[in-house]
């Protein structure tokens, strides 16, 4: 014959056990079974708190990464599918991207992934096909910066010059020796590869956007 089932709000007792084999805790065990809440009222609070986890990793886990990627340079406003990491840019900028194709660099410089980031970080993107697209475009009164490859750095940093807006160059090297690489760095303040990921990109425009907000 079994037991009876202790009812809702009884205490369950733990049994005498062999001397050799008594806890070392003695008294009574008391669990109280909750007779206010009904099983609706315990499926709410149990999908509550597993909400709350969630919401305390995913915070947790951006603000890993937010360190990780920029310090406060960006603020994190989620993560994609594929890329990575999507940003908000403190700072947007207008940027001209300007790459002949003949260049190294060019083909990173264009990547529809690196224009679709820059623009889902709040960057506007135009692309400049040739020169003349590109006189057209530094015409305007708002561009900010010129994305382009080393080797056209120094004739397009003329032409911005004398630009209304006066927008910075920021230079894509592909596979530069040290000395290169040191000599771009210098006189431009930025240092972008051709193998550099979105975030990098992200990083050096919000870099230059920063200095340009200084000065103005």
């Amino acid at each position: 014959m079994r037991a009876p089932r202790p009812g809702r709000g009884d205490p369950i007792k733990i049994p005498d056990f062999p001397d050799d084999f008594r806890p070392a805790i003695h008294g009574q065990l008391t669990v109280q079974f909750p007779g206010a809440a009904n099983r609706n009222e315990r499926k709410h609070i149990m999908r509550t708190c597993a909400v709350i986890s969630w919401v305390l990793l995913v915070a947790l886990v951006q603000g890993a990464d937010g360190v990780q990627a920029c310090g406060d340079k960006f603020l994190l406003v989620g993560r994609g599918a594929k890329f990575r990491q999507a940003y908000a840019a403190i700072y947007p900028a207008t940027i001209v991207v300007y790459a002949q194709p003949q260049h190294s660099a060019a083909k990173a410089i264009r990547d529809p992934r690196l224009q679709s980031d820059l623009k889902a970080a709040g960057h506007h993107v135009t692309i400049a096909e040739d020169e003349r697209a590109l006189a057209r475009a530094l015409e305007s009164d708002r561009v900010d910066l010129v994305l382009t490859d080393a080797a056209d750095a120094e004739h397009i940093a003329k032409q911005a010059d004398t630009a209304p807006t006066h927008p910075k160059v920021l230079p894509v090297m592909f596979e530069p020796s040290k000395e290169e690489a040191k000599a771009i760095e210098s006189r431009y303040n930025c240092r972008l590869t051709a193998s550099d990921r979105s975030d990098r990109y992200l990083s050096a425009i919000d870099d230059a956007m920063k200095t340009r907000k200084k000065k103005s």
